[in-house]
């Protein structure tokens, strides 16, 4: 009797994995309609300064792993070496293009770039990520229902929300919602995860944090919460408690270790975002607040973006960075770190002088930030093009058409599923 229930156990675990293998691989190939209808991925000028940054970051990384092994091994440097110096060469590219991005994020998509500079791989494998990740909630928040439930779930999230668009869009934004989901899994279902599974959900998870410097801020919030929301429903003793806080922490720990780590490797210096581009700074200006501080303090502070743009900078947040008046052109490298250096410093100053304009600012994007989550931003027909200097380019027509079509039914799922809910 025991071996038959072991069997029976065990012809159950076998076809429950069975049936979340197919509820991936249909809700990932119905996540891949847009690339599909697209013919492409949906790129920004973002995607091929990532793929650019990939490549440069990837072939300095191997540059420095040879420096290292050959002085640990001993070997001499070849003549001119100074000219292949990493930090050199690191210094010169920050210097030319003003910043960096994400280096994690960057090496991603110079890895998955395939075929050619297309990064069709790079879209495929967000799809994916998202596919696992809505089949794995499904089997955690309902272990027993049937396949055709995964399947609703799986066909709801690619054809009623806007997923599916951005995950064909290659930039980090759709990982946002994949560490927030991540940590959901790991803090309030804590107790239906396997251990392969917790690890893969921390390594997704971390990736997914380490993909963007916004996402950090978001994925330590949702930890907290998260925190909060485990020990009030499972109330587990304190050592126990102690094991799983470590584990619902971990993404953002090992998130801040690898960006930490990649930071010191490649400028010598730990920092969760080295080497930014000023953005906190271009958006107190748009706001409002940044603008009027610096009306009213660039002749007596002589901060450095003062130097750059004067005491009436760009309203526009693209404009200010990276416009050909912006700070990404017109400021010299040194210039750059003293602006990095003072960013904190105006954008608090700028707060504390305005508060009120702040914060009913800061209340608006929030309130944006959830509520604007259509296909705005996404653009048919464009292609990348150059692999020596990547570059987008419109080829073929946008289709207004079809993206109002989306909005309406990712808006409209959206509220009823609201209305459903209440």
């Amino acid at each position: 009797m025991r071996n038959e229930a072991s069997n029976i156990e065990g012809a159950t675990h076998d076809a429950g994995w069975r049936d979340a293998a197919v509820i991936f691989s249909v809700t990932l190939l119905l996540m891949l309609w847009p690339l599909a209808i697209n013919r492409a991925p949906f790129y920004s000028a973002d995607s091929a300064s990532y793929l650019h940054g990939g490549e440069f970051g990837f072939n300095t990384g191997l540059l420095i792993l040879d420096h290292w092994w050959q002085s640990l091994i001993g070997t001499a440097a070849p003549a001119g070496g100074g000219s292949a110096d990493p930090k050199i060469i690191v210094a010169k590219a920050i210097a030319d293009s003003g910043g960096t991005r994400s280096v994690i994020y960057s090496v991603a998509t110079y890895l998955l770039r395939a075929p050619g500079i297309s990064l069709l791989a790079l879209a495929i494998a967000q799809a994916a990520a998202v596919a696992w990740i809505v089949t794995l909630l499904v089997r955690l928040v309902a272990p027993r229902a049937g396949i055709l439930a995964g399947l609703v779930a799986g066909g709801g999230t690619a054809l009623l929300t806007s997923a599916s668009w951005y995950a064909a869009y290659v930039v980090p934004d759709i990982l946002a919602g994949v560490a927030i989901a991540g940590i959901v899994a790991l803090s309030v279902l804590f107790e239906r995860t396997s251990l392969p599974t917790r690890l893969a959900l921390v390594l997704l998870a971390a990736f997914s944090i380490s993909a963007h410097s916004s996402h950090f801020l978001i994925a330590f919030g949702v930890t907290l919460v998260g925190l909060a929301v485990h020990f009030w429903l499972y109330r587990p003793p304190l050592g126990t408690g102690l094991r799983r806080a470590a584990w619902i922490a971990s993404p953002v720990l090992l998130a801040v270790a690898a960006l930490l780590g990649t930071s010191y490797v490649a400028f010598g210096q730990p920092s969760l975002a080295p080497k930014r581009y000023p953005i906190q700074l271009a958006r107190s200006v748009a706001d409002g607040p940044g603008a009027w501080y610096l009306r009213d303090h660039c002749a007596t502070e002589h901060y450095a973006i003062c130097e750059v743009l004067g005491p009436n900078p760009p309203r526009d947040v693209g404009e200010f960075l990276w416009s050909a008046n912006g700070v990404r052109f017109r400021a010299t490298p040194e210039q750059m770190e003293r602006i990095r250096d003072e960013e904190g410093t105006i954008v608090r100053r700028a707060a504390m002088a305005y508060p009120g304009v702040q914060l009913r600012k800061s209340v608006s994007n929030t309130v944006l930030q959830f509520v604007d989550f259509g296909t705005g931003d996404l653009v048919f027909g464009i292609d990348i093009v150059n692999p020596a200097d990547p570059v987008i380019e419109q080829k073929r027509p946008d289709w207004p058409a079809l993206k109002a079509a989306g909005d309406i039914v990712v808006y409209g799922s959206f509220i009823a599923a609201i209305v459903l809910l209440f």
